[in-house]
């Protein structure tokens, strides 16, 4: 106990021995809109929305589906696909598996023109293909490592083509953080 208030005195001395004393500008660690922030996921609005204009070109329709009987209209429903698959989406704890269902789907539609493999790969070399899709769909060139991993696979699996690089690039966190 001596021993703890010999110290505290020893502070309190060596306290009262300073007189200077300093003003420092103050610091911001970080900016809240800049580059350092944390990303945040997209709502799955917005992620339906750059997903449908990157895919598709267009936004997500709503019109009214028929559905006809006998020649004759027997059913019609009305039909918002950014309602739909948005309610959906949301209605899921884990939305993930889904949005890459979503994106899927739209590569395998007929709205989507994809090339083959071997059309893709500019005189066998993939590269030209991968750079361009990084720059449309995350607005920027891959780096050394991310051009070479998306090559080695698609030399390496037969099945690793156009629509794999496309899906690979969109279930990304880049492309899904705002």
């Amino acid at each position: 106990m001596k021993a703890m208030i010999a110290a505290v005195l020893a502070c309190a001395f060596a306290l009262g021995a300073c007189t200077e004393t300093y003003d420092y500008e103050s610091a911001n660690a970080g900016d809240e809109e800049g580059e350092a922030r944390e990303p945040r996921a997209k709502t799955s609005s917005q992620f339906l929305r750059n997903v449908y204009a990157d895919l598709l070109g267009r936004t997500p329709e709503s019109y009214e589906f028929s559905l006809t009987f006998n020649g004759a209209p027997a059913l019609k429903i009305p039909i918002d696909e950014e309602m739909e698959l948005v309610n959906v989406l949301d209605g899921i704890g884990d939305s993930a598996p889904m949005r890459n269902l979503i994106v899927k789907g739209l590569l395998h539609s007929a709205e989507v023109t994809i090339p083959d493999k071997a059309t893709a790969s500019n005189a066998g070399d993939p590269r030209p293909y991968i750079r361009t899709q990084f720059e449309r769909l995350l607005g920027r060139t891959p780096n050394a490592y991310e051009l070479e991993a998306f090559a080695g696979e698609w030399f390496k699996e037969p099945a690793v083509g156009p629509r794999t690089i496309i899906r690979a690039i969109i279930g990304s966190r880049e492309y899904q953080s705002q």
